[in-house]
């Protein structure tokens, strides 16, 4: 007899819009709970908090129709992070929260902890035992792949295993991945072939647990699993599966894991290494280990290659290493507070929680950092939970030296009551940028741009396939399997070289250019001033030897000194006396919660634009120049005054530019707008005495005014 194990996993990211979990929980979530409680199909189910909250909102139907068959035992409940954090990356302390606090809300609505975990996206390190184990979950579902790395054949796959750590024991069950490619992504009969054989015997225990979604919520899915709607409508993929699954005369039943444990003793000893199923390994590789990896996987498509692991997307993205490091520095603050001064940080401490939801952290097909909302709302629990823990601490100013980078520098976290910066000394750069006011946290510093990817090379090779050969994803049809991987995938139509330029970098808030390369500063100071409500920064700088240009032999020749101060605006003072000629451009970057959207504009020198259009101005000097750019979504006004003064030159160019990044998804690429960038370029000259004066400052837009 085949036990079958059949489970699905269900999540949108924090931050995602309503509408998106309207349409996936119309096309997937409801008809395939639905259809598997109306045929009596056990079945494993999870779904994280978030999820969770917006069903008890939305659907609290179908929270009662998931509580009954839980006490009827058709349903097994998967506990895991309550955000959905990859495990592996959070504190010992915010691991156990997040599982504790899911397996609480599960006995809430269904009335029973779970005994099972989902490890989100299988990310898998040994020290997750004892965690799972202290909050009540003995078991959990890795893929096959992470076991064939540990050597396990796969003639052997079909058993359960058991690993431990530090004399902690779990139970470990594999995911087919075959399984996760046939179901729903072939015919039912070839997928019931694949649940009931393995290496052409009969199987012991077939698992397919893979994402809810796929089951009517990916491009062209939802006709082919649950068929036409209509008079004439012809039954689905799900319905044929069933109906074939449940033929009396196959050897196959589909079971919960907490029965099959119960009925059998027998474990396969295992021991696995740090990893994930196999194309997270894949997108974690750097772009030109990818393409060597692809090469020796096409000549050997058997062999158990390991790619990366998670947490090199910690070292491909720097956004997603900084926000990762912030998010590090403030968990051990808030315990700490907690442990040492009993302070009460539970708000504080479910907001850090939330900025753990894994999708902003990586990118593959799935993951989510380039999407601007997914960002955004990990950057607002973050700034969030800073606020809380500031005021419980009583903490009104901070300056604090942390290498938030991992590069070896000390970096200078800052804040008062209206801003939160993280400031490079040798740079003299902004890698944050946080606005703290009432009504209006964000993070002005949150833009991403496009990083080395490795379907970027790919999409290079095929010469952007501008040939009509893409294929529409968004078309569903019935009488085809879907693809589950895209091959060939739909690009915008206006796709340029321009939209490829690839940044190696995290794009700094604010920064200084000489001759288009970063200025690098020695020295400086930072204090706290007499008023207690600004902070000034003082860096006197000079270009070094790590430009490698022969034209700058006396590095001290070329001096810039840099001054800012930071209380309710930002001001930038910039003071330089060149021995060369050559270019200064003032650089400022920001994003805006109305993206490029109708909510947003910018109004300069008399005209109002939008944000998608690049464009250029010829300004004069000793005059103030003022930007606003408004977002009435936000409901705040980003205000830039900037005035510039030289002995020689009398004309400088004010440029501004849309941020755009071209990434796969699972409906094929996308162009997405990122921020904005502000460039002050001055043209000086040798023995220029050069001065500019930034002040940026951020105000509440009044009703009826667009700014």
């Amino acid at each position: 007899m085949v036990n079958f194990i059949l489970g699905f996993h269900c999540h949108q990211p924090e931050g995602n819009f309503d509408f998106v979990f309207q349409e996936i929980h119309k096309k997937s979530y409801s008809p395939l709970i639905r259809t598997l409680l109306k045929y009596n199909v056990k079945f494993c189910f999870h779904a994280s908090g978030v999820l969770l909250e917006w069903l008890e909102k939305n659907d609290p139907e179908l929270l009662s129709l998931i509580a009954k068959a839980v006490k009827s035992e058709q349903i097994e409940l998967m506990g895991g992070g309550y955000y959905e954090p990859i495990l592996a990356m959070v504190p010992q302390k915010d691991r156990i929260a997040q599982l504790e606090m899911l397996s609480k809300s599960l006995f809430r609505l269904f009335g029973k902890y779970p005994q099972g975990a989902w490890i989100t996206e299988r990310i898998w390190q040994p020290d997750i035992i004892k965690d799972l184990k202290e909050v009540g979950l003995s078991y959990a579902f890795l893929d096959d792949f992470q076991f064939f790395q540990a050597g396990i054949s796969s003639g052997d796959i079909d058993n359960i295993f058991r690993t431990e750590y530090d004399g902690a024991y779990l139970d470990i069950f594999p995911i087919h991945e075959r399984l996760r490619y046939k179901l729903p992504f072939a015919n039912p009969d070839e997928s019931l072939n694949e649940v009931l054989y393995l290496n052409g015997r009969i199987s012991n225990l077939s698992v397919m647990f893979d994402d809810g979604e796929k089951m009517g919520g990916w491009p062209g899915t939802n006709e082919w699993v649950y068929g036409k709607e209509g008079k004439d409508g012809k039954e689905g993929w799900l319905d044929n599966f069933i109906k074939l699954a449940n033929n009396s005369h196959l050897p196959l039943k589909f079971e919960l894991p907490s029965s099959i444990l119960n009925n059998t003793s027998k474990r396969v000893p295992v021991y696995l290494p740090i990893s994930s199923y196999r194309e997270m390994g894949e997108w974690a590789l750097p772009v030109e280990k990818r393409h060597n990896y692809e090469i020796i996987k096409s000549e050997n498509p058997l062999a158990p290659l390991g790619g990366g692991i998670w947490h090199n997307f910690l070292t491909r993205y720097p956004e997603a290493n900084l926000l990762h490091k912030r998010m590090l520095n403030l968990s051990y603050k808030i315990n700490y507070a907690i442990k040492t001064y009993r302070k009460n940080l539970k708000e504080a401490l479910n907001e850090l929680l939330k900025s753990q939801a894994n999708d902003a952290y990586w990118h593959g097909v799935f993951g989510g950092i380039y999407l601007p909302h997914l960002r955004r709302a990990v950057h607002k629990a973050l700034i969030t939970s800073y606020l809380l823990y500031k005021e419980k601490v009583k903490e009104g100013m901070e300056i604090e030296m942390y290498d938030f980078d991992m590069d070896g520098e000390k970096e200078i976290q800052l804040s008062n009551n209206f801003w939160l910066i993280i400031y490079k000394p040798s740079a003299g750069s902004f890698l944050a940028l946080d606005y703290l006011g009432k009504g209006l946290i964000h993070s002005l510093s949150d833009v991403f741009c496009l990083h080395n990817e490795y379907d970027i090379m790919k999409l290079k090779e095929n010469n952007f396939k501008k040939d009509g050969k893409n294929l529409d994803n968004n078309k569903e049809n019935n009488e085809n399997p879907p693809q589950t991987i895209h091959k060939d995938v739909k690009y915008p139509s206006d796709l340029s070289e321009k939209d490829l330029i690839i940044y190696q970098n995290l794009l700094p808030a604010f920064e200084i250019k000489f001759n288009d390369r970063q200025i690098y500063f020695k020295g400086g100071s930072v204090k706290k001033n007499k008023d207690k409500k600004s902070i000034t920064i003082r860096t006197p700088g000079f270009l070094n030897n790590n430009l490698n240009d022969d034209n700058y032999e006396n590095d001290d020749e070329i001096f810039a000194s840099l001054k800012i101060e930071i209380g309710k605006s930002i001001g930038f003072f910039i003071d330089s006396k060149s021995m060369v000629s050559g270019n200064l451009d003032i650089i400022i970057r920001l994003t805006l919660p109305g993206g490029n959207g109708p909510a947003t504009n910018i109004k300069t020198f008399g005209d109002i634009k939008g944000l998608s259009d690049y464009f250029k101005k010829e300004l004069s000097t000793g005059v103030d120049d003022v930007v606003y750019i408004s977002d009435s979504f936000w409901g705040g006004n980003i205000i830039i005054k900037q005035q510039a003064g030289g002995k020689f030159f009398r004309k400088y160019d004010f440029v501004f530019s849309p941020i755009t990044t071209i990434s796969l998804s699972e409906s094929g690429f996308e162009r997405i707008f990122q921020g904005i960038e502000i460039k002050y370029s001055f043209n000086l000259v040798m023995e220029e005495v050069f001065r500019s004066i930034i002040i940026l400052d951020i105000e509440k837009i009044k009703k009826n005014s667009a700014g």
